[in-house]
């Protein structure tokens, strides 16, 4: 099934004259999901993330729940799968999902106009239950943690691929001006999650045009240093710990990982005020405390809104501030709050309180020998946290064979 076609119009363009309609069209053109009938290696990209498994006790059986970005190649290889669990269905992308087989739609923001939009345009899709999160808002908050006898020799982090939609070479021509105008050189790291012998052809093109903004390569390396893979965990958060703050230049993303796991290390982010400007209607990129908006989408506001930065990071609170809303058990109770068939179902339901559910603890641990607490934060990461090997997803199957399906 293909794709779609990426609109390259919405990385770098802020107004768009078009009616909002017809944007949100141009958005929904496009998904990164996985489906079956793809080249095979789709498979080997579907995560299976468990956020609640099926739970049978007391004769009473309520079905799990999972997200992935690849519904439909679970369905293919697994078509009674859904007696066990609702799945939900993100995009990795700023459009609503395409999948017909999620019950769930995960869309990163709440923005009812659209949501209106999206049922008017798409009427077989009229019934799936829209819920404003991201696979990004499952991050680990505790794993990714600050580490505090470091100090804050990295003024500035930015994690991303070398990919047009990050707009680098403006955040290169902001590091320039910062330079010209305060008189001090940053100190900038780059995780590309690349090594520069594996760049291709567009990922060279994107550093030439850095290099160009920098006044030659030479001039680049002074401004930015390079790194390709940091291992996800303990090395990430050093770097996130010793950093004054993370930047995120793009305008137009999904829903950007990199500034939860930020946040969760407690290092406050800067970001364009128009960023997802036409996915997220009123909704903020993040908590009060956090970080600092950019109103001016140029290289010389960015340059600004750094400087300013600077000068205040300490005053931030970001950690405090996204655990206040954030975090994997509130995600939890999120989804399980929004969706009709818990709150039908599910034994001593309560609002947002199901990391105190009696009977939830009692099924888990009669079924998996573990508390809800210790699955949702991966002691059993084989059976919460799957992938495909070839075209077999072990970890379903774990739930299959338990269950007798």
């Amino acid at each position: 099934m293909p794709k779609g076609t990426k609109h390259h119009i919405l990385y770098t363009n802020t107004s768009i004259d078009k009616p909002q309609e017809e944007i949100w069209e141009l958005i929904q053109g496009y998904t990164n999901e996985n489906f079956p009938d793809d080249i095979h290696e789709t498979y080997y990209r579907t995560d299976f993330i468990v956020l609640l498994p099926p739970l049978k006790y007391e004769n009473k059986f309520v079905k799990g729940l999972y997200m992935t970005q690849g519904v439909e190649c679970i369905q293919a290889q697994y078509p009674e799968h859904k007696k066990l669990f609702m799945p939900m269905e993100y995009s990795m992308w700023s459009s609503l999902p395409w999948a017909q087989s999620a019950d769930i739609y995960l869309t990163s923001y709440k923005n009812q106009e659209r949501e209106d939009w999206f049922r008017q345009k798409y009427p077989d899709k009229a019934d799936k239950i829209l819920i404003p999160l991201q696979d990004a808002d499952f991050t680990h908050e505790y794993a990714i943690a600050p580490y505090t006898n470091y100090n804050k020799d990295i003024d500035v982090i930015y994690i991303a691929r070398l990919d047009e939609v990050k707009n680098l070479p403006l955040f290169t021509r902001a590091l320039r001006i910062y330079e010209e105008k305060y008189g001090y050189t940053l100190k900038v790291v780059l995780v590309t999650g690349t090594q520069k012998d594996d760049y291709g052809e567009k990922q060279m093109e994107i550093v030439r045009q850095m290099a160009e903004e920098a006044g030659g390569y030479e001039e680049l390396k002074k401004y930015i240093t390079f790194l390709g893979e940091v291992e996800y965990g303990k090395e990430l958060c050093i770097y996130f710990s010793r950093s004054k703050c993370a930047v995120l230049t793009s305008i137009f993303e999904g829903k950007n990982r990199m500034l939860n796991e930020a946040m969760c290390c407690n290092v406050p982010v800067v970001v364009f005020k128009d960023l997802c400007k036409y996915t997220r209607g009123e909704s903020e990129i993040f908590p009060e405390n956090a970080g600092i908006y950019i109103e001016e989408f140029s290289a010389e506001a960015l340059a600004d809104g750094l400087h300013r930065m600077m000068k205040t990071y300490r005053k931030f609170t970001p950690r405090r501030s996204y655990l206040q809303n954030g975090g994997r058990i509130k995600f939890l109770n999120k989804c399980i709050d929004a969706i009709p068939y818990y709150r039908e179902n599910l034994p001593e339901y309560e609002p947002g309180r199901i990391q105190e559910n009696l009977w939830v603890d009692l099924a888990m641990q009669a079924n998996y020998r573990l508390g809800l607490h210790d699955y949702i934060y991966g002691v059993r990461l084989d059976i919460q946290h799957g992938r495909f090997e070839g075209k077999k997803l072990p970890a379903l199957e774990f739930y299959q064979r338990h269950f007798n399906i």
